[in-house]
């Protein structure tokens, strides 16, 4: 096997592969971060994209201090045993278990981008990999238990989580500030910067774990021992894409995340960032990998309906939760699918 830097040619075009993932979370997930910013016109969406893309881009490098929770999760969620040392044949397969999994996640993620739906690219990427695992190593190769539990359950439990908070916070704010002048709109403006520098931070911070814990994954299989901590490099290449993706795309996102769930104010875009930011954090301190589409979404959901349900376009929530339910068992199939492919192509 050819090799560049000491690692074979198909490690580096995995790792390309891994990071157009990234890159299509930031056009995805990552304009969540800004949606309700933009939707109440608190900030400029050239200005409000250019925040929250500089915050993006640095915030993964705090994760030496914080540590890659995440990504661990991620990376244990195939017992390691069927990877770590492959040679040969064995290396190939394992191999084009990761090349399967991510494929079906960024076939996945783009098309939802196309589609202006926000799904969850940790649900894609999650599921393309137990179903390519399935594949190329059989059902017990898959840590079950965590992945019930880390990723099924999150499914039901996260927006559940999102609605609530944003619920919650929104009802406070009414509480405390029902008899504040028109001016309070003006103190939530500004504030919101404050909240969004959260919102990106706890973001970047989360999703990137996850492109990391797959590149983890390469290393591993490719180095022969367990990979616990990225390369520098490798975390700055993460931050870069999730920047880019922000700063180019995910205009479609931001209207239907901002505009098309909820008529958002100022006040409504600062309830909804606070509840995200704090649900996110919290899934970073408990090693988690949630999906952040279905936080923010569910934030929003929560504030509208805390103002009234009625104000709520319960007709759009609809499609983007039956894209949440989908994406699993989709991304999955695809992954299994692909890796039956690969292994046959390969002849492993």
């Amino acid at each position: 096997m050819y090799e560049v830097l000491g690692m074979p040619v198909i490690f580096w075009i995995l790792c390309v592969l891994t990071f157009s993932l990234t890159l299509l979370n930031g056009f995805l997930d990552g304009s969540n971060a800004v949606a309700t910013l933009i939707a109440s016109r608190s900030m400029r969406p050239r200005t409000a994209l250019r925040f929250a893309a500089t915050v993006e881009f640095i915030s993964p490098l705090t994760l030496f201090v914080t540590g890659f929770g995440v990504s661990r999760a991620i990376q244990n969620m195939v017992y390691e045993e069927n990877y770590i040392g492959a040679t040969g044949e064995d290396q190939y397969r394992a191999l084009c278990f990761i090349g399967a999994g991510v494929l079906a996640a960024v076939l996945w993620d783009l098309t939802s981008w196309l589609s202006h739906v926000p799904s969850s690219s940790t649900h894609a990427l999650l599921g393309g990999v137990v179903g390519s695992s399935i594949i190329a190593y059989g059902f017990g190769s898959v840590a079950w238990f965590q992945f019930l539990y880390r990723v099924i359950l999150m499914i039901f439990l996260a927006p559940v989580i999102g609605f609530l908070a944003g619920f919650i916070i929104m009802k406070l704010c009414k509480f405390f500030f029902m008899r504040a002048s028109r001016s309070a709109n003006t103190v939530f403006k500004r504030i919101q910067v404050f909240n969004v520098l959260l919102l990106a931070y706890s973001h970047s911070t989360h999703d990137s774990q996850k492109t990391l814990g797959i590149i983890m994954l390469l290393m591993s299989i490719c180095g022969g021992t367990v990979a616990t901590e990225p390369p520098v490099l490798a975390v700055l290449i993460a931050g870069t894409c999730l920047a880019t993706g922000i700063l180019f795309g995910g205009y479609n996102i931001i209207r239907t995340v901002g505009m098309k769930i909820f008529k958002v104010k100022p006040i409504h875009a600062f309830s909804s960032q606070l509840a995200s930011a704090t649900s996110l954090l919290a899934a970073n301190a408990l090693g988690v990998p949630v999906s952040s589409s279905h936080i923010v979404s569910t934030s929003v959901m929560g504030v509208g309906a805390a103002e009234r349900l009625s104000a709520v376009r319960w007709i759009n929530v609809k499609k983007i939760i039956i894209s949440w339910f989908i994406t699993v068992p989709i991304v999955g199939s695809l992954g299994a699918l692909f890796c039956w492919i690969l292994t046959k192509i390969v002849g492993v």
